[in-house]
């Protein structure tokens, strides 16, 4: 699993998909540590359990010069405190941003401080900093340069109240994609796993007509004006896979308002496809009272594997008679690869694209028709 999430650890929509079957597998997700973490996801053992570290590599807005220059340092000898790491690592490349998103993810927790307290106090902490980088400066060429007594900051940080659970999986989810110690809907994941639904990952398997319930939080509407002048709005659906966006009308809105937003709403929706895509037409909206009694119909999109298409090259002097046998044959041996024509000419081939499908069965007898050559 570790070596899943390290391989699509940059499609956070995959990523998502992965970390919930991590969970119920029964393996903890560990969010990243400084004192732990390799660049990518890392599989951890301990008396008690199994889980997976958090790749730093992963952490929004921490760059590879940073985490190069922390593993370096890293790689000398372990992090003591968050003295000895801010004394030891390049502060231009860990500076006041990677920092802020290494404290938001959790990577800096096992220094023992709350992210409140990192966060709250990060200018002292990036002037600490400074100051280990003036210090080593001077102690280049210095009879001491190698004593690390002269390059020894120590940073005194007030411990705070730790943020609240919502606050902490918010952090995580601005600094690594999604929520990684926890999820906002985990309280309810009991009771909505006895609903029949589907879930946002699941929106390419889903056929045309099906009916299926989405279950989520709403983590956003934005209204809007037709252009005929009618109220409509787009609500964003999270759920334990990611995110799905509906259009409303403002019926539904108004009933939207009067629902408890701070627990799931069951969305039921009618999914169609034609040329542009898929189409989600919001049939009703229910609390999760209400989705129990729905019934769905889900049906599962049937994915046609691709197949080789067969090539038939005609001369283009050839009599009818050659083209009417071929429409025979055609006609007999309908399946499922692509028919391509090529003309041929002195001068150059033609290649065109029918609609038409046969079985492989009709190359044998095209190749009968001694005029007509065969590519399968």
């Amino acid at each position: 699993m570790a070596a899943l999430l390290t391989s699509e650890a940059q499609n956070t929509d995959k990523v998502v998909k992965y970390v919930d079957e991590v969970k119920h597998l029964g393996i903890d997700l560990l969010p990243p540590s400084i004192v732990e973490s390799r660049i990518e996801f890392s599989p951890s053992h301990d008396e008690t359990s199994d889980s997976i570290l958090f790749g730093l590599g992963a952490i929004k807005g921490v760059g590879s010069k940073a985490i190069e220059s922390i593993l370096e340092a890293r790689e000398e000898k372990p992090f003591e405190d968050l003295s000895d790491f801010i004394a030891r690592v390049d502060g231009s490349k860990v500076n006041k941003r990677v920092l802020e998103a290494l404290i938001k993810s959790g990577a800096m927790d096992s220094f023992g401080y709350s992210r409140r307290a990192l966060i709250d106090q990060i200018e002292k902490i990036v002037e600490s900093g400074q100051e280990a980088a003036r210090a080593q400066k001077m102690a280049v060429g210095s009879l001491f340069g190698e004593d690390e007594e002269l390059t020894k900051v120590t940073i005194k940080i007030d411990d705070l109240p730790e943020y609240d659970g919502k606050n902490i999986l918010e952090l995580e989810k601005e600094t690594l994609g999604f929520y990684v110690s926890g999820h906002p809907l985990d309280e309810f994941r009991e009771e909505i796993s006895k609903i029949k639904h589907s879930l946002s990952s699941e929106i390419d398997e889903i056929a045309d007509g099906s009916k299926t319930l989405f279950i989520g939080k709403i983590e956003s509407i934005t209204q809007k004006i037709s252009k005929k002048g009618n109220k409509f709005g787009i609500v964003k659906l999270m759920d334990f896979h990611g995110d799905i966006e509906f259009m409303v009308f403002e019926k539904t809105l108004v009933q939207i308002a009067m629902m408890d937003q701070n627990r799931p709403i069951a969305f039921k929706v009618q999914i169609t496809r034609d040329d542009r895509g898929v189409n989600k037409r919001v049939l009703k909206v229910s609390d999760l009272e209400g989705a129990k009694k729905e019934k769905t119909d889900i049906k599962k999109e049937v994915v046609k594997e691709p197949v080789s298409p067969i090539f038939v090259k005609i001369e283009i002097d050839d009599d009818d008679r050659v083209l009417q046998e071929l429409y025979r044959l055609v006609k007999e041996h309908p399946g499922n690869r692509p028919l391509k024509l090529i003309l041929s000419s002195k001068l150059q081939d033609v290649v065109i694209e029918s609609n038409i499908e046969v079985n492989g069965m009709i190359v044998e007898k095209l190749e009968a028709i001694t005029s007509i050559k065969v590519a399968a």
